[in-house]
This record gives C-alpha cells, structure tokens and sequence, in this order.
C-alpha cells in the first residue's frame, strides 16, 4: 500500500483527509518544516480511522525521471542520471565515486524524454551531497525559456 502525500501551504498548514470517511480538516504543520529527515505523520479522524501521510515540504515539487547526463566539474565528467528534477534543480548521481564538495559550481548536461529528446546543459551549485554518488543540485538560473522550460510546463 502507498502512503499518500499530503503538501505544506505557504502558511504551514496541510489537509489531511479520511480514506474512510471522506472528511478533511487543515492543520497547522509549522513543528515539522525544519526536520531533516523525511516526515510521516499518523491522525485520526473524527470517525476513529487512523491513517498515515508523507507530509512534503518542498516549495517545488520534484519529478522523478531517469535522464542519462554527465555533470562536468573543473574538466573532469561524470557520467550518470538525474533522478528527480524541478524548476529550482536536479538530483544527479554518477556511476562511479565523484570527487565533489558541497557549495562548488559545476555543469550538467542530460537529455530530456520528451519526444525530441531535448539536450540541456546548466550551470548548477552543489548543495547537497548524499554519497559520493549522489548530488542534490541547484540551478544558478532558474528561468528557463528553453525545451527545459517547456518541459517543466508540459510534463509536469
């Protein structure tokens, strides 16, 4: 069974809502929004049915692909595949060990799945450094008016 999803607003509540019966209540989720790790939380409803919920905190949501690139750092590439993507950045892991510190500049290059098959290259800042394999990214700019743009508005 998959655990729904339930999203923060901008003023930090979310809605949960019973699968059983049908009622929803907002409620202020403020404690959770700096908590590193992921957050799954259990309510009961009125009607006694007791359910848990991923609550998701990012301002923009991820989407997960599976986009073959290489991330370029001082002349060196490392092949690999941008995992999750969004208008703010990428997740990137390589498919060998990657030398990459946190708050270094780099460049990505990957090929969207949209039915041109797209090739995109960005100026991205290491922030996140899950192993040294996997990279959570930042675009330097995060207009795009180009496929990616595009992209973002049609396979979203």
């Amino acid at each position: 069974m998959t655990i729904p999803t339930v999203y923060v607003t901008s003023d930090l509540t979310a809605t949960f809502a019973c699968e059983s019966s049908g009622k929803s209540y907002t409620k202020n989720v403020s404690k959770f929004i700096e908590h590193k790790a992921r957050v799954r939380l259990k309510y009961k409803c009125t009607c006694g049915h007791i359910s848990s919920v991923i609550l998701e905190r990012r301002r923009i949501i991820r989407k997960e692909v599976q986009l073959k690139g290489e991330l370029i750092q001082n002349r060196k590439q490392y092949p690999g595949v941008v995992t999750d993507i969004s208008p703010n950045g990428i997740r990137f892991k390589t498919l060998e060990k990657a030398s990459i510190k946190v708050g270094n500049t780099a460049e990505v290059k990957f090929t969207l799945d949209n039915p041109s098959r797209s090739e995109v290259r960005r100026h991205i800042r290491i922030r996140k450094a899950f192993s040294e394999y996997s990279f959570g990214c930042e675009f330097e700019d995060t207009e795009h008016f180009d496929d990616l743009g595009k992209y973002f508005l049609f396979y979203f």
